[in-house]
């Protein structure tokens, strides 16, 4: 019967809040492009029901790569912002592929660095009700040119290998804006923090 709630586990220190057990009808198939699908899904909740469009954009990785302090941004023209951003290497798993390939062949095809010992920081769902784009996000900081950086107008415009503290600052300065970065970034200068390290070292050459 839709509308019960069944006892939900708290993580850590959260308290338990009873979870809804609602009743989930068959998506259906709203829309399909060649990058997503929209799907539209009816839930009843018993006292309540809702419609859900699920915009399904497939897993996602992303990479942190840092070296002596820096981290390796990319310059990339966005649509929505009409200007360049600077962002994390990173981009869509492909079918057979794991996150940690995935974030690999990105750094490598977008900047001609290789990352070698990926250390997992940070997964997460861009929208928890109508986005599904599970992101995966590596850190490694075994991180060697493997070829010389050709722009790319299409994708990938210039390189810059930044300082994390500088990283931050750009972030709290809304000079960079997307999520992924951002997440990236923040996550991997608490672990830097955790271990105490410096940050202010000379960046490699490609």
């Amino acid at each position: 019967m839709p509308g019960r709630f069944r006892p939900g586990r708290a993580p850590g220190p959260l308290p338990e809040v009873a979870t809804p057990s609602p009743r989930i009808a068959t998506r259906s198939l709203v829309h399909r492009n060649p990058f997503a699908t929209v799907s539209a899904v009816h839930a009843d909740f018993g006292s309540f029901a809702k419609d859900y469009y699920v915009v399904d954009f497939g897993p996602r990785a992303g990479i942190v790569a840092a070296n002596e302090g820096r981290v390796l941004l990319t310059a990339q023209y966005r649509f929505l912002l009409d200007r360049v951003a600077w962002e994390i290497p990173g981009g869509r798993v492909d079918d057979g592929e794991s996150p940690e390939q995935a974030a690999q062949r990105e750094c490598l095809e977008e900047t001609g660095f290789s990352c070698d010992d990926l250390h997992p920081l940070v997964t997460y769902r861009p929208g928890l009700d109508n986005v599904e784009n599970l992101t995966s996000v590596f850190y490694s900081e075994r991180v060697q040119a493997r070829r010389p950086f050709q722009p790319d107008p299409a994708e990938v415009l210039s390189l810059a290998w930044v300082p994390l503290e500088d990283c931050v600052s750009l972030i709290l300065e809304q000079r960079i804006v997307d999520a992924l970065t951002i997440s990236a970034v923040l996550a991997y200068g608490c672990i830097v923090a955790r271990r105490g390290k410096g940050n202010g070292r000379p960046a490699p050459r490609s």
